[in-house]
């Protein structure tokens, strides 16, 4: 498997006050915030449908039935795929700059923070540095867990609360701490549909 770093791209600036983003992705990111303010953010937890609605109608990919709580933020959601159960849970951020993707029955516990956006600290105009992020099938992400660009969590991995993911979980592995490392092993889970 790749680093994470290997998996980000170096989006180039004239100067650190400068935007890499094009008006028109500036402009659908000011509409979106607009969008997710008065008609996503107060809605009631069983308008979930709406939300996943207004999400798709900016170009989340949506595949099954996802829940996405009214309190969770997500940046750029035509930078989203959500699959079958996937789950953005109360404060959940997803800062993606970058493609971010939650396989089916994953979990974003709440205040978690998937950060697919950073800057290059060793150039002058520190450049925008982008990276995916995936989440596998079944995967847990605890409480205020942290997740840098470029990080694949694996299928049926848990992240515990408040752990700081810095390399990819392979796939069944229990990681905590910070910097997160391997503490067990979860047992496979088989799910019916």
């Amino acid at each position: 498997m790749d680093s994470p770093r290997e998996k980000c791209e170096t989006l180039s600036q004239e100067s650190a006050y400068t935007s890499p983003w094009r008006y028109g992705v500036r402009f659908r990111i000011v509409v979106w915030a607009f969008v997710w303010l008065v008609l996503f953010r107060p809605t009631p937890k069983f308008f979930n449908l709406w939300r996943v609605w207004l999400l798709r109608l900016f170009g989340c990919r949506v595949s099954g039935r996802p829940f996405v709580a009214a309190s969770a933020i997500i940046k750029m959601p035509w930078n989203l795929r959500l699959e079958d159960r996937a789950c953005l849970g109360p404060g959940s951020e997803v800062y993606n700059l970058g493609l971010v993707t939650l396989g089916a029955r994953s979990t974003i516990a709440q205040h978690a923070y998937l950060c697919a956006g950073s800057h290059d600290l060793t150039q002058p105009s520190l450049p925008l540095v982008i990276g995916p992020i995936e989440v596998g099938r079944d995967a847990f992400i605890g409480a205020r867990a942290f997740l840098l660009p470029g990080i694949h969590v694996g299928e049926g991995a848990v992240v515990g609360a408040c752990a700081v993911v810095t390399r990819d979980v392979p796939p069944w592995t229990i990681v905590a701490g910070n910097p997160a490392r391997p503490i067990g092993e979860r047992s496979i889970v088989v799910w019916s549909e």
